[in-house]
């Protein structure tokens, strides 16, 4: 009794040993082709897809679809569709045909791989209707430049323009890569837009002469305080008496007569209304960008020279007379003045 059942578990462990081994099997050639079967599987949920957005002829032998495209790809599609016919063996010629509608055409734009960030951020304030002008042409100057006006900083820009040459740089492979993380898609996305926008951050910031917030003097300041003191301007009982000085240009060797070669003039750093300044210089900057692009504002918009809010063009108006105002008196920039005769 015994023996027969010590022959019994090893018949049950080597029925269980080769029931192993042949899930193993299975497992293996299942993972080999699962990503062959994934392929499969959506393309044809993808065929399905199609398929129930058609209507059935009443024929019950073909299938109408009735599609938007663009005039110009015509001749693709008709030359996708002899394609198809003759891969897959068919004997029916598909019918390209054009229907007369009332309906508004929808709208689209053709983008690349440089130009789809800008109009996704475009998008996502609204999508303009059929034939309206589309201003993502005009945000890709405009975009990046008035981030950088906000972000003038060379070492932030030349740390964002790397980054961005990067991902153009070495784009095939990251592509190829297929990420599914969100985060990093959006930031791929918009490599062209930060490319930009790099740049355009190291071009303000040597106007702001910031450097990881850190201020520097490439050219040398036009201004300086010593001939306040050699001309007896200045002494020690009008810098106890008084909190704010002003530089006079009159005096000899005060200004140098030669602006600033490129940018802000550092002594600006030691005017007590800096913030004012370089705030009102973001407005200017503004407005002198608003009225060489007019018609690059963001959203649903009928964009023409003449649709114009009126309210904006004021408003745009006043920031360039306030900074100029400003500028005249706290900095001495005399071709400001000059500027506001070419609004």
């Amino acid at each position: 009794m015994l023996d027969g059942v010590n022959t019994r578990i090893e018949d049950l462990n080597t029925v269980i040993t080769q029931t192993e081994s042949h899930r193993q099997r299975l497992l293996h050639e299942a993972a080999a082709n699962m990503w062959a079967w994934e392929i499969k599987v959506k393309k044809i949920k993808a065929i399905y897809h199609i398929l129930n957005c058609c209507n059935i002829d009443v024929t019950q032998q073909c299938v109408i679809a009735e599609i938007w495209f663009p005039v110009a790809d015509a001749g693709r599609i008709k030359r996708a569709l002899h394609q198809g016919m003759e891969r897959s063996g068919s004997t029916i010629t598909p019918i390209l045909t054009t229907i007369h509608t009332r309906m508004a055409p929808p709208t689209f734009n053709r983008t690349n791989k440089f130009t789809a960030g800008f109009q996704n951020i475009v998008d996502a304030y609204g999508v303009g209707n059929y034939r309206e002008m589309n201003p993502a042409p005009y945000t890709i100057i405009t975009f990046p430049f008035l981030f950088a006006v906000m972000f003038g900083d060379c070492g932030h820009g030349a740390v964002m323009l790397g980054f961005a040459l990067w991902m153009v740089i070495n784009e095939e492979s990251l592509l190829a890569q297929k990420s599914t993380n969100e985060i990093w898609n959006t930031f791929f996305s918009g490599r062209y837009l930060i490319l930009l926008m790099g740049i355009f951050s190291m071009y303000t910031g040597f106007i702001y002469n910031d450097c990881f917030s850190k201020s520097f003097n490439i050219f040398g300041s036009s201004w300086h305080i010593i001939p306040m003191f050699k001309n007896n301007t200045w002494n020690k009982e009008v810098l106890h008496d008084n909190t704010v000085l002003q530089l006079d240009p009159a005096v000899p060797g005060v200004y140098s007569g030669n602006p600033y070669p490129f940018g802000i003039d550092p002594v600006i750093k030691f005017n007590c209304s800096k913030i004012i300044c370089i705030s009102f210089l973001f407005l200017y900057i503004r407005s002198r960008l608003f009225f060489l692009f007019p018609f690059s504002s963001f959203g649903n918009l009928r964009l023409s020279c003449f649709n114009l809010n009126i309210s904006q063009l004021t408003s745009a108006l006043l920031d360039v007379v306030s900074f100029l105002l400003v500028t005249q008196r706290n900095m001495g920039f005399p071709w400001f003045m000059e500027e506001l005769t070419l609004l």
